[in-house]
């Protein structure tokens, strides 16, 4: 897979966005296994599952941390459902984090969370995410994360598709999408 910094203006770009996003959404609708309750999120819910998209795209790129270059969605999944742990500990009042084998998964699920904060900072206290609307956001990456992964039982490639999805929707960085002659 060769991966481009386009532009945002780039028309290929664009279509390509919109064609993955729609397709997206058509098999979440469609796949029994996934549950229908979790498509109904609020605002706030979005806000929250957008920080966190965007943290695991910043993760991957190696944007402001080391890149995980090969992050499969197997990964993100085993990193929300920590988050998960870690949320509902957190609100049963014990001081305890929860941990993966791999320091990566750990490092993961701490960039997810902190791409709430991140996300949410510059808005007023009444419009931000409130547990339970980050702990709506995490279930439906989690099972966003969960189906492409059942897709995928049969093609050892399609392993990283939920991450390639994440990453075309997220820009790259102004100074990545310098003209490039191939």
């Amino acid at each position: 897979m060769i991966e481009l910094a386009c532009p945002e203006s780039c028309p290929y770009l664009i279509d390509a966005r919109k064609i993955a996003s729609d397709r997206e959404w058509e098999l979440l609708r469609n796949d029994n296994a996934f549950d229908l309750r979790a498509l109904q999120m609020t605002d706030p819910a979005f806000l929250a599952l957008d920080g966190m998209q965007h943290s695991i795209v910043e993760a991957q790129r190696g944007i402001d941390s080391i890149p995980f270059r090969d992050m499969n969605d197997a990964d993100v999944l085993a990193a929300a459902d920590i988050a998960i742990k870690n949320l509902e500990t957190e609100e049963s009042g014990l001081i305890y984090e929860h941990r993966s084998g791999s320091p990566r998964i750990n490092e993961l699920s701490r960039h997810i969370l902190a791409g709430v904060d991140n996300a949410v900072k510059e808005y007023p206290l009444e419009r931000r995410p409130r547990r339970e609307d980050v702990l709506k956001a995490l279930t439906f990456l989690r099972n966003s994360a969960q189906a492409h992964i059942n897709r995928a039982s049969v093609d050892t490639e399609s392993a990283r598709s939920f991450v390639r999805y994440l990453t075309l929707g997220y820009p790259w960085p102004e100074q990545a999408t310098t003209p490039l002659i191939i």
